[in-house]
This record gives structure tokens, C-alpha cells and sequence, in this order.
């Protein structure tokens, strides 16, 4: 059969535990009591609804502090769970805190926590105890100042000896009681506050449903806008030299001269439409990219912008395809904004690999207030490496600068 051991350590982390639930537990008693009372009351005047809003933000921050308090007993802070993906604006934020479950286990142990009086009771059998130990160890040397008459004065000689060993029993007694509250009020804070395995696995199902329906829209769009590009301009290019080489024909045996110069507006124009078709085939893909890797191509991006920029690089090998393209097109639409929106003086890319992870930063100084919005440059890229299961980030305050973070996982 084990023995329990308990360690000085451990004691004064589980005292520390089951001790500060009795303050905290006090005051989730008045903060929330007092937050859903006035929300609900006064919900119908509306004035309630931003009271309920902070008591259900402070009730997230109640819990994400209880997940790491818990370190205490279990060894290790309880981890919070995914964020479920949200659709743009506030109220979306909002609605989807209310709609997610794990909003409302928290609030349940919270509640347990303060109204329940779980954090109270066990914060106040712990303190009960170890302050009953330590008075039966200063009794006897209090004795010796107590007033004739008081109960320690009249004390016999005999129970004053015996103080020490009765402060030794009650300190046994508050680590043993101390450690079983510690660890029931752990397990059930793990039990309410851990993530679930379920829940993780449908807020993961959700999150690639709408990563990747927003990566079928993206590459929809992109299509369609290839398909303009060419209709617009590299076919209209075409049928006009087509015309001219015909008109070129017609005039070579009776006007040479003004054949030679219909010939020469159509090479001219053929060059016009090579670069165009030559630009829309780096959209789609550079060959660079391919060819030299990521390294390469941006240098070439660095080198066509319209502004100085500096690139740092950090990489050792070759990444995945579909990671190379997506942190070259995120460099690609934000060296774009910071020369054609942001009026950008100078701007630095910077790239690095941390812990199977690449790190991607644009910053420009430019004018800043770029922003994420449906339909924009920004909301594509970011639907492009959400597809990948990354993130991208964007800072740019009014007045600059401006910073576009991306990160892309990419194996060990």
C-alpha cells in the first residue's frame, strides 16, 4: 500500500490554495451576487445588459485565474480551451462567448466558488484549523501574561503541558485535512474548467469547416479575378494586335512604310501583353518560389517594390509548399498596402523559424489604419493561413506604422 507524503512544500501550497479561497471566495460572493442581480434586474431598462457584460467578463477572468492557481495542487496550470472561431464585429464576439459552453461552466464554478460557499468553507476549515494548532502552541507562553480570572490564567499546569502535544496533533490534522480539500477543490476545478474533449474536438470541427469554406471562397474570388485579368486585358492586347498584324498584311505589297510601322505598334504591344501574362503567372505562382525557394523570391519582391526594403531572413532548408506560398503572398499584399495605400517611406521583412513555426513580419511606416475587412486584401491573406491553420495578425494605429504578422506551422 503507497504512503501519502507530504512534503513542507507541498503543505504551504496547499495551504496557500485552500487559504485564498476564502478572500476570493468572499469576494466572488459580492461581485457576482451583486453583477447578475443588478444585470437581471435591470435588463429591461437596458442598463443591465452592459452590467451582465462586465460580471460575464469578470467571471472569464475569475476563471482563467482559478485555471492557474490550480498549478498549486495539480502541478500544473489547468489549460484554457481553443478559441472558437469568431465572424467579424463585436456582436459576433459576443454572442459566441454566450453561445459557447465552457462560458457556462466556468460561470458554474464560479458560482460554486462564491455563492456556493465552496471557497469559503474549505478556505475557512483549512484557516480554522492550522489557527487552532498554532494557538495551542503559544498557550502556554501566553499563560504566563494572562490575567488572574481569564481562561488561560486559570488553566491547570498540567493542560498547559499538554498544549504542544495538542498543537502538534491539530498541525497533523490541518496538513491532512488541508491536502484533501486542496485536492477535491482541484479535481473539481479541473473537472469544470479543463477543456473537453468532445467540446475541443467539435470547436476544432467547426474552426477547419470555416477555415476552409473561407479558403474555397478565397480561391473562388481568385479565380474570378484571374479571369478578368486575362478577359480585360492580356485577350483584349491579343485581338488588338491580331487586328494589326491582319491590317500589316493587307498594306505589306502596296504601302510598305505604313505596314512597317502597324508592325511596330503590334510589337510593341506584344511586349505589353508579356508582361502582363508574365505578372499574372507570378500571381498565380512564381516560378522563382519554386525554383529557389522563399529566400529568392522575396528578394525579387523586395527588389520590385516601391519603396527601400530590407529583408531578414533566418531559414535553414526548404518549407512546405503551401507554407512558402502562403508566407510569400503575405509579404507580396503587405509590401503592396504599405507602397499603394499606406504611403510608405521604407519597410523590413522579417522571417524565422521558432519551434516548428514560421514567423513572418511585415513593417512599413507608413500612415497606418489598415484593417481586416470582408472583402479586402487583408481578409483574403488571413482566410489563406487560417487554411493552414496559422494566424495572422494586424497593427496599424492612425498614423502608423504599420506590422503584419503571420504565422504558419511547418513541422518540427
Amino acid at each position: 500500500m503507497a504512503r501519502l507524503r507530504i512534503t513542507p512544500a507541498q503543505a504551504w501550497r496547499d495551504f496557500l490554495y485552500v487559504g485564498v479561497a476564502l478572500p476570493l471566495g468572499i469576494f466572488w460572493l459580492i461581485a457576482l451576487g451583486l453583477g447578475l442581480a443588478l444585470g437581471v434586474g435591470l435588463a429591461v431598462l437596458t442598463v443591465g445588459i452592459p452590467i451582465l457584460a462586465v460580471t460575464l467578463l469578470l467571471w472569464k477572468a475569475g476563471a482563467n485565474l482559478e485555471r492557474r492557481r490550480a498549478a498549486l495542487v495539480l502541478g500544473r496550470p489547468i489549460p484554457r480551451p481553443a478559441p472558437r472561431p469568431v465572424a467579424p464585429g463585436r456582436l459576433a464576439g459576443w454572442r459566441s462567448r454566450i453561445k459557447d459552453r465552457m462560458t457556462w461552466r466556468e460561470l458554474g464554478f464560479m458560482f460554486l466558488l462564491g455563492l456556493g460557499w465552496v471557497g469559503t468553507s474549505v478556505g475557512f476549515v483549512s484557516v480554522a484549523l492550522y489557527s487552532a494548532a498554532v494557538a495551542a502552541l503559544v498557550a502556554p507562553l501566553a499563560a504566563i501574561w494572562a490575567p488572574d480570572g481569564s481562561t488561560l490564567g486559570d488553566a491547570a499546569p498540567a493542560s498547559l503541558l499538554l498544549a504542544p502535544l495538542a498543537a502538534v496533533v491539530l498541525f497533523a490534522a490541518a496538513v491532512l485535512v488541508t491536502r484533501g480539500l486542496a485536492m477535491l477543490l482541484g479535481a473539481l476545478a479541473e473537472s469544470m474548467l479543463a477543456p473537453q474533449d468532445r467540446g475541443e474536438l467539435t470547436a476544432r470541427i467547426t474552426s477547419l469547416e470555416a477555415t476552409r469554406s473561407a479558403a474555397v471562397d478565397s480561391a473562388d474570388a481568385r479565380l474570378r479575378q484571374i479571369e478578368r485579368d486575362l478577359h480585360d486585358g492580356a485577350q483584349h492586347r491579343l485581338a488588338y494586335i491580331g487586328m494589326e498584324l491582319g491590317r500589316a498584311r493587307g498594306k505589306l505589297k502596296t504601302d510598305p512604310d505604313g505596314a512597317d510601322a502597324i508592325l511596330a505598334t503590334a510589337h510593341e504591344e506584344s511586349k505589353r501583353a508579356m508582361r502582363e501574362l508574365r505578372d499574372l503567372v507570378r500571381g498565380i505562382h512564381p516560378s522563382v518560389l519554386t525554383d529557389r525557394g522563399l529566400d529568392a523570391a522575396l528578394s525579387g519582391l523586395a527588389h520590385r517594390a516601391s519603396m527601400p526594403v530590407e529583408v531578414r531572413t533566418h531559414l535553414a532548408g526548404r518549407l512546405p509548399t503551401a507554407v512558402e506560398t502562403a508566407a510569400y503572398y503575405v509579404v507580396a499584399e503587405a509590401l503592396t498596402n504599405a507602397g499603394k495605400h499606406a504611403g510608405a517611406g521604407a519597410a523590413v521583412v522579417s522571417l524565422e523559424r521558432r519551434n516548428g513555426t514560421l514567423v513572418v513580419e511585415v513593417s512599413d511606416d507608413g500612415r497606418g489604419g489598415a484593417a481586416r475587412k470582408p472583402g479586402s486584401g487583408l481578409e483574403g491573406l488571413a482566410q489563406r493561413v487560417e487554411a493552414l491553420d496559422g494566424s495572422l495578425a494586424v497593427e496599424s494605429p492612425p498614423g502608423g506604422p504599420t506590422t503584419v504578422r503571420a504565422e504558419l506551422p511547418c513541422g518540427s
